[in-house]
């Protein structure tokens, strides 16, 4: 790549290499939808557009025999219809780059995260390396957040050790806006066994005030002395973009940030929207993309 000005094919625009300093930065990569906190990225001067380094140099073809048969094809933003998509590993949401089967009837879409899976795999909080494990009939259970799953990376040493996609692809580093330092994230298993005085600090959430439970996965600053949910500084739609607009059973949504002094009140379960990201269709709001099917389908029809 030109160490001045490199172009890459998802943006019209010619990218400028940066390296991130300064811990203030916050953007978000367009590829993977994850914070640009640290190390080397490339960004628009025009507007908004960046991409970790890494993202950057993403094949526009591979072949992942491990999680699909077929060969997978890169697809960014403007290929993407509603604007969004689901992962068929993760099951989670994203508004960034994918991989799609290239076949026509077949509707596999990977992240691109969970497309950089390799065998074996090393989790920054399991000492052994992980294998994959696809489970057809049954399910294991996610040791960092107890979720059950059929597709999972397992360690053939230690029992109870499977890591199902979600947590296999959250960065081991992060930047929080109210501490100075990096979180690091950390297994609650190896957490609970120091002894008591020690472990005291961070058995409490610095978000929701809550326990964090043994075993789960959460981040940590040892500096300042501080603990986190994974949900609580990431989020419960961690890869969809603030600003971003999608399609929702053939409406157009805004994904807004929800960082404002009040949280919205969701027009459809009509609780408090108390997620990083809210969802508005013209003065409607709402916490989540389930409450926006249930609102259109259930109660608008009743007007």
């Amino acid at each position: 790549m030109d160490d001045k000005k490199v172009h890459h094919f998802s943006h019209e625009h010619g990218l400028s290499r940066i390296h991130v300093i300064d811990e203030e930065c916050w953007q978000l990569c367009e590829a993977c939808i994850l914070p640009i906190d640290m190390g080397t990225f490339l960004r628009c001067k025009e507007c908004s557009f960046a991409l970790h380094e890494e993202c950057a140099r993403l094949p526009p073809e591979m072949d992942h025999p491990s999680l699909h048969r077929h060969r997978l094809t890169l697809k960014v933003q403007m290929n993407i219809n509603e604007g969004f998509f689901t992962c068929s590993v993760c099951k989670q949401m994203s508004c960034g780059f994918m991989y799609r089967c290239c076949q026509e009837d077949c509707w596999f879409e990977i992240d691109v995260k969970r497309a950089s899976f390799t065998d074996p795999f090393k989790h920054t909080t399991h000492r052994c390396p992980l294998y994959l494990r696809l489970e057809d009939h049954g399910y294991y259970l996610c040791r960092g957040c107890h979720v059950p799953s059929t597709t999972v990376a397992t360690c053939t040493t230690c029992e109870d050790s499977s890591f199902d996609f979600k947590c296999l692809n959250l960065p081991p580093v992060i930047r929080y806006k109210y501490d100075v330092h990096p979180l690091y994230l950390y297994s609650g298993t190896e957490y609970y066994k120091k002894p008591l005085l020690e472990k005291r600090p961070y058995s409490w959430c610095d978000v929701c005030e809550k326990q964090i439970l043994e075993d789960l996965l959460f981040y940590v600053c040892f500096d300042c002395r501080i603990a986190l949910h994974v949900t609580c500084i990431l989020g419960n739609y961690p890869y969809m973009k603030p600003g971003h607009n999608i399609k929702v059973e053939g409406l157009e949504i805004q994904i807004a940030s929800n960082s404002g002094a009040c949280r919205p009140m969701c027009h459809s379960c009509g609780s408090h929207c108390g997620d990083k990201l809210v969802f508005k269709h013209k003065d409607l709001c709402f916490c989540s993309l389930t409450c926006i099917s249930y609102y259109f389908f259930f109660f608008a029809k009743m007007y």
